[in-house]
């Protein structure tokens, strides 16, 4: 994924089906200079929220 898709993604209202690892997330934040993002796992009991680089997230259309 790239800096502009997820940026998208985040101001979205609208969930969008995003991936890390094979699991549905939520972009919390991106970070432009590091090209980072905040997320979390969207079907956890308590989730904890870790950065991830934007090239390991993946959005199914």
């Amino acid at each position: 994924m790239n800096l502009m898709q997820a940026k998208d993604i985040k101001d979205d209202p609208n969930m969008r089906d995003v991936f890390y690892n094979g699991k549905y997330v939520y972009i919390k934040e991106v970070n432009d200079d590091t090209q980072k993002a905040t997320i979390f796992y969207v079907n956890e009991d308590e989730p904890k929220e870790f950065e991830v680089d934007l090239t390991e997230l993946t959005e199914e259309d």
